[in-house]
């Protein structure tokens, strides 16, 4: 195309724009989109959400599950505390054990730990078999095995490796340790202590 014909399709472009501006009959003339969308009014704010439950089927529920973990925390809390003794038993089995003191520490924290979870007059006056036998009676039952957590060799043991030097008595002390051990973590403080 030449410059002539682009400037006379310039020209009737600009012509037909200054014909659409001046409306007939006087009206203004036809508003663009942009300017349309500047005269809408704008979308009312929503209502805030509420936090609170509208319901109070919703709030009873949030009161029952509130009440069940505080019971649920209670619970455990209790449990956490009346269990104390049975942790620090451990600890001062382990750090006797690590100060070398052996078979005296375990038959010591053994008897200690019985006396603070049954009452004195159950437990004090027990030796030999009949402290076997108790040791026994308070284990919670396992689902693992049938076999009592003393039996009468480590019953033995008990009583005579405190008294024996402790070179001899190594072999034979790491399975004492691990029952006495499993005692102290799973015995039942519920379960009377009655002589036989």
């Amino acid at each position: 195309m030449s410059q002539q014909a682009v400037a006379a399709a310039q020209v009737s472009i600009d012509q037909a724009q200054v014909t659409a501006d001046q409306a007939p009959d006087g009206a203004s003339p036809p508003l663009m989109l942009s300017q349309m969308i500047d005269q809408l009014s704008p979308p009312p704010e929503p209502l805030p959400v509420a936090w609170w439950p509208q319901t109070w089927g919703w709030l009873a529920m949030a009161l029952v599950l509130g009440g069940l973990l505080l019971w649920i925390g209670w619970r455990w809390y209790r449990h956490w505390k009346a269990n104390r003794y049975r942790r620090e038993a451990l600890a001062e089995l382990h750090r006797r054990l690590a100060a070398g003191e052996g078979a005296i520490a375990v038959a010591d924290v053994l008897r200690r730990t019985a006396l603070v979870a049954f009452p004195r007059q159950d437990v004090a006056s027990l030796r030999g078999e009949s402290w076997g036998r108790f040791l026994n009676r308070t284990m919670m039952s396992g689902k693992a095995s049938g076999e009592a957590c003393f039996d009468a060799k480590s019953t033995v043991l008990l009583a005579e490796l405190p008294y024996r030097e402790p070179s001899s008595a190594i072999h034979q002390l790491d399975d004492l340790i691990r029952r006495v051990e499993r005692w102290i973590t799973r015995h039942d403080a519920a379960r009377g202590a009655t002589h036989d």
